[in-house]
Order: structure tokens, then C-alpha cells, then sequence
């Protein structure tokens, strides 16, 4: 059995606010929006080889009682790049807040930065270190 990624799923206040800073700062395709879905707002953006999704609060629903200030409790989402400095520099350019400079102190010596969203979200901009001997 093989596992690959397919989504992430946000639960979130306002699903315009939501959508317009993944759209407008990292430049994500929408692929399919819905006003009303099951009672709520839903958005499905492409990202990579799976989607980020995006729906509203229906009804009944209420945020993580473990962490009101995050998402349901969502610590953060993760995206690759080949250079993390100048993917935020872009990502600034583009209206995004940095919510951690560019550091070497990922797992494994993954150079990250941090960047915060709509009620708080955050977004780690991840890049691998080079293995030995390889070029640009």
C-alpha cells in the first residue's frame, strides 16, 4: 500500500479572506469555488501533486477548544522550494507576513521561514539540504 499526499483541509471563519491570501501571496490556481456547500462556502486550490481546501463554518460547527487561536488546531502547513530567501522575498513582494526569517533550523537541516495568514495560519516555506557533491 502507497501513500501520497491528496490535500489539506482548513476549516476557517472567512473563506474569502482565506482563499484571496492563498490566491494573491503564494499564487494558487482556484479550481473549484462553491457559495454554498453542504452549507457553508468551500474553495479548492491546486497545490503540487494534491489540493489545499477551504471551507467555511456550517452551522453547529465551532473552532478547537485545545487551540482557539489556530485553525481547528492546525499547527501550520509545509511547502517545498529550491530557496527558501528568496521565495519569502517574493512571497513579501507579494503582501505576505513573515512571521519567522529565513533560519537553518528545520529537521535535518532544512533551511525554513515562516509565514502567517488569515486567523493565523502559518506556512512553513521548506528547503532540503543539497546532498554532497550536488550543483546548482
Amino acid at each position: 500500500m502507497e501513500f501520497r499526499y491528496d490535500h489539506v483541509h482548513f476549516l476557517t471563519r472567512d473563506v474569502r479572506a482565506m482563499a484571496d491570501f492563498f490566491e494573491n501571496v503564494f499564487d494558487l490556481e482556484c479550481i473549484s469555488y462553491e457559495e454554498d456547500f453542504k452549507g457553508a462556502p468551500y474553495a479548492i486550490y491546486k497545490l503540487g501533486e494534491g489540493d489545499l481546501r477551504i471551507r467555511g463554518y456550517r452551522p453547529g460547527d465551532e473552532p478547537d477548544a485545545v487551540a482557539p487561536e489556530l485553525t481547528h488546531g492546525l499547527d501550520h502547513l509545509g511547502v517545498a522550494v529550491d530557496d527558501v530567501a528568496a521565495s519569502v522575498a517574493r512571497l513579501v513582494e507579494r503582501g505576505a507576513e513573515v512571521d519567522m526569517a529565513p533560519v537553518p533550523a528545520g529537521v535535518g537541516g532544512r533551511m525554513i521561514a515562516f509565514i502567517k495568514g488569515p486567523e493565523n495560519i502559518r506556512v512553513e516555506i521548506c528547503e532540503r539540504p543539497r546532498a554532497s557533491g550536488e550543483n546548482d
